[in-house]
């Protein structure tokens, strides 16, 4: 999240928590509790948001090159089987999907390559798993393949996710600061005006509005400190 919307929403909290400590002073003014209430909503909501943005992690969890290395492993296990079987039965398409398959015949692929190779050659033993029996494919081996299969297509669309998963949340937190934003300027704001007598409160709310953005306080910080210097 940027410093230009932290600031916003650090600012607008301070509006919430000046007019959530002055309620009884618009109590009698029915509009002003919805306004509060759709004010208090909004920047709870932002919070939650904002939480979770800052729980989703930057970097995947699962490591991309030790799942490509299990799976290719397992999958060479069972293509060396499909292999040896689609000769002996004289299997045509079995025997031209396995027939130049070998390790570095496998490294050489592309990542989703790699993925796509392992869920057709799933899908090719499926309906043969009894037969294929007989020449070594054991249950624990079909479904260690079907393991990596899917522990590698996590590590693969895990980064895809988590960026959209990010982006998706800041935009919902953008979108609900310039919600905060039309409700204070074009509501809240107007309302403040009947209780410009009530300097207390009037004027805590007016200090609560100042938005400081955190670039141009830097830059008039550094202004005035070359001044001082000249």
């Amino acid at each position: 999240m940027n410093k230009n919307i932290t600031a916003r929403h650090n600012a607008f909290q301070q509006v919430q928590l000046t007019l959530n400590n002055n309620q009884a002073k618009f109590a009698h003014i029915p509009a002003m509790g919805k306004m509060f209430s759709s004010l208090t909503n909004l920047i709870g909501n932002t919070n939650e948001l904002i939480t979770k943005a800052g729980s989703i992690p930057s970097k995947p969890s699962g490591n991309k090159n030790l799942a490509r290395t299990e799976l290719l492993a397992v999958a060479l296990k069972v293509s060396n089987i499909l292999k040896v079987y689609s000769f002996v039965i004289k299997n045509e398409n079995l025997n031209n999907f396995v027939n130049n398959v070998s390790n570095s015949y496998l490294q050489q692929m592309r990542n989703q390559e790699v993925l796509d190779y392992s869920k057709n050659l799933k899908d090719h033993i499926s309906p043969i798993v009894t037969e294929l029996a007989d020449f070594g494919l054991t249950e624990e081996l079909t479904a260690e393949l079907s393991t990596e299969i899917t522990d590698y297509e996590k590590v693969l669309t895990e980064p895809r996710q988590l960026i959209s998963e990010r982006k998706t949340t800041n935009e919902l937190i953008e979108d609900n600061i310039d919600q905060i934003q039309s409700l204070i300027s074009n509501q809240i704001d107007p309302m403040m005006e009947l209780f410009i007598d009530d300097k207390e409160f009037y004027l805590s709310y007016k200090s609560a509005r100042m938005i400081v953005d955190p670039a141009t306080r830097k830059k008039a910080e550094e202004t005035e400190t070359t001044e001082q210097t000249e």
